[in-house]
């Protein structure tokens, strides 16, 4: 199943439901591009994977066991140092789209109360996993991004943390369905339905898209009709309320 952006808001319920208000216990970087987070709860201590592989970006709750290397590397050195006792206070997303904001509430290098976030980026082959302090400076990322590799946006120790480029897409969440259908009927006639769903939907895979536009039986936008649009919108409803239950 593809970690889309509400995958991803489910995730983030669950971990706000087991791990706010626990401590970090342990940090670990099994691989090059993935940390694990042990957190102290009330419940227990529960493990954290954060991964921003290329091939298999994810979040989530983990108890398998894994190995870790003998000699940590630096960046998990500096997660230890800034975030080993550090609780976690909060976790934050930003609509549906696939990032998500650990923040932490530890102490600076003066041993000063600091917020420190851990920015989960989950975006194909452009995740990332970045360290951000309270006044939004980068300290730094699991993978730097320099201007060589992007100009576009880049990922340095020093400099203000931006997020990625914002897609002008509404969420299911926040928005009414009439302000989705006025924007679907503005699209050409014979567009596919589910690719009008995709670029007009936060959140949503293609597997999600193909099967709203297969529960309303309309395949291209002209056969949105008052019967097809009924449908699709009983589909958006029942998928929003499958994002928000408890």
């Amino acid at each position: 199943m593809a970690l889309d952006g509400g995958f991803l808001y489910r995730i983030a319920k669950e971990i706000s439901n087991t791990a706010v208000g626990g401590r970090v216990e342990k940090l670990h970087q099994p691989s090059r591009e993935e940390i694990v987070i042990s957190i102290r709860c009330k419940g227990g201590a529960v493990k954290l994977l954060v991964s921003a592989n290329a091939g298999n970006p994810r979040i989530h709750i983990t108890e398998s066991p894994i190995d870790n290397p003998q000699t940590p590397p630096m960046f998990c050195m500096l997660l230890r140092k800034k975030l080993t006792g550090a609780r976690l206070s909060a976790v934050r997303q930003n609509g549906l789209d696939r990032t998500l904001l650990l923040e932490f509430d530890g102490y600076d290098d003066l041993g000063d109360p600091a917020l420190f976030t851990l920015v989960c980026e989950i975006m194909g082959r452009h995740s990332n996993i970045i360290l951000v302090d309270q006044n939004n400076k980068i300290i730094d990322a699991i993978k730097r991004v320099t201007a060589e590799t992007s100009s576009v946006r880049q990922v340095l120790p020093g400099i203000i943390y931006s997020a990625p480029p914002a897609q002008d897409k509404f969420s299911p969440l926040s928005v009414s369905f009439e302000e989705i259908c006025s924007v679907l009927q503005r699209l050409p006639q014979d567009t596919e339905l589910s690719c009008a769903l995709l670029s007009s939907l936060q959140g949503i895979s293609p597997v999600v898209a193909r099967e709203l536009a297969y529960k309303c039986g309309a395949e291209f936008v002209r056969d949105l009709n008052h019967y097809t649009l009924s449908l699709l919108e009983k589909a958006v409803c029942n998928l929003s309320d499958a994002l928000d239950s408890d």
